[in-house]
């Protein structure tokens, strides 16, 4: 017996053959499949290491190729067309195209937030719908309709991660000064009284938050002052490269502008020992002594290249978008730091924001240079150096504590340490940062004393 369907019958009622159907899945999964590889490689490939929004917008129209391939090749190739996938198609074209033509910074990223995570919600679930409707193939439960829940997670993402960064802006104040160098605000936080001033000089992603611990223990000696480099914690980004001459030019404005004496004594944690060695060469009458903490090596040029935007770090530049839908938000905030309460909820809120990824991009991208700059420093002289590194490496690794020995002969007058610990548990760990604390004020009692600074 055969069944003869009218040909006014809607399509929706039409019975396809399982070739047809699979058919109309391989246009699919090949479709969705090309977006991904095409989001890749301009993400990857095209735009390697460009800004936020101009990464976000590539990956959007790379994404939006894959859904127009879906509405073209379906309709040219099969009976039943999926003419609804132009809709993301010319969402996320048009999405993709405002950003990287406008290029928005992130106060303007943030502000959109409260509008485009709603829409890109509202279209997973509009399209998720069609889908159901008249995409009669398993591609649609193995590609589809998971791609479309991706899409909507990461706008749920996108709107609690505005929610959330719009709170602590408003719940965590800067606890120290708004300085403004070169048209764009900087923090800087000081305490204490008495000389040398000593100031603080974060590693890579760092914030004078993540001082807390050490600035608290040295203020009770001696004015001490931590701030942060542009585009994180409390101060603006700029558009300036975020090599070393840059960022030791700023911070020589801060202090100024601010009403901070030197000479100082300059602490740098990790890259931010190349940064206080760029300082101290570029300025080297407003340097009284130094404390290195496991800093970066800066001689090493193969360590620099990496550091290119187009590089090994390349794929960097995605952590801004990542962090833009609330990825870094799922890190416990006992992953950040081992700071106490309340500072820690304050750097993990600093920290897990897409400008501070943004930021540390920046850096990252600019080590070649910086490193250079960094090398410029050959001497400090007589005055007090103290190298503070881990003891891990004085133990298992002799190519790495030799580049602490050669810290260490900048001066005639200087101390290479250990401390037990971790790398960043120098500065934020209880029992890690109490070697540091020890390290600062050695080097203060041999600047105000004009003594040899303590050798342990």
């Amino acid at each position: 017996m055969s069944t003869t369907i009218a040909s006014g019958a809607p399509r929706s009622t039409v019975e396809r053959t399982p070739t047809e159907r699979d058919h109309l899945g391989r246009i699919t999964v090949l479709s969705m499949l090309a977006g991904a590889v095409a989001a890749a490689v301009l993400v990857l490939g095209v735009f390697a290491g460009a800004t936020e929004a101009v990464i976000t917008g590539a990956a959007l129209i790379g994404f939006a190729a894959g859904w127009a391939l879906l509405a073209i090749s379906s309709t040219r190739r099969t009976a039943r067309p999926q003419r609804w996938a132009a809709v993301p198609a010319t969402v996320m074209a048009a999405t993709g195209s405002a950003l990287i033509l406008a290029a928005p910074g992130d106060a303007a990223l943030t502000a959109s937030g409260w509008v485009w995570a709603p829409v890109m919600l509202a279209l997973a679930v509009w399209s998720t719908a069609r889908a159901r409707r008249t995409l009669d193939t398993r591609a649609r439960s193995w590609v589809v309709v998971p791609t479309l829940a991706l899409l909507a997670v990461a706008s749920i993402g996108g709107f609690a991660q505005t929610v959330r960064v719009t709170r602590d802006a408003a719940a965590y104040p800067a606890p120290g000064r708004l300085v403004e160098v070169d048209g764009h605000a900087m923090h800087l936080n000081c305490a204490g009284t008495g000389s040398p001033t000593v100031v603080l000089e974060s590693g890579l992603g760092g914030t004078a938050t993540l001082w807390t611990r050490v600035l608290t223990q040295v203020s009770t000696t001696t004015r001490v002052c931590a701030y942060d480099r542009a585009g994180q914690g409390w101060s603006d980004a700029t558009d300036a490269p975020r090599d070393a001459t840059t960022i030791s030019t700023e911070l020589r404005t801060l202090l100024d502008t601010a009403g901070e004496s030197g000479p100082f004594v300059l602490v740098g944690h990790s890259v931010g020992g190349p940064y206080v060695m760029t300082f101290a060469a570029e300025h080297p009458d407003d340097v009284a002594g130094m404390v290195l903490l496991d800093a970066t090596n800066p001689y090493d040029v193969g360590a620099s290249l990496v550091g290119r935007a187009g590089g090994a770090n390349g794929p960097m530049a995605l952590f801004p978008s990542l962090a833009r839908i609330g990825i870094t938000q799922l890190v416990p905030t006992s992953n950040w730091s081992n700071l106490p309460a309340p500072a820690a909820d304050v750097y993990r809120s600093q920290a897990a924001t897409a400008e501070g990824a943004a930021n540390t991009f920046a850096e990252m991208a600019a080590y070649g240079p910086a490193f250079a700059q960094a090398q410029q420093l050959t001497t400090l002289d007589g005055r007090p150096l103290v190298v503070l590194t881990l003891a891990a490496k004085a133990t298992s690794n002799s190519a790495a504590y030799a580049v602490q020995q050669r810290f260490a002969a900048l001066s005639s007058n200087s101390s290479l340490r250990t401390a037990d610990t971790t790398h960043t548990g120098l500065v934020d760990d209880p029992a890690g940062s109490t070697p540091t604390v020890h390290a600062i004020l050695d080097t203060v009692e041999a600047v105000r004393t004009g003594t040899a600074v303590t050798r342990s």
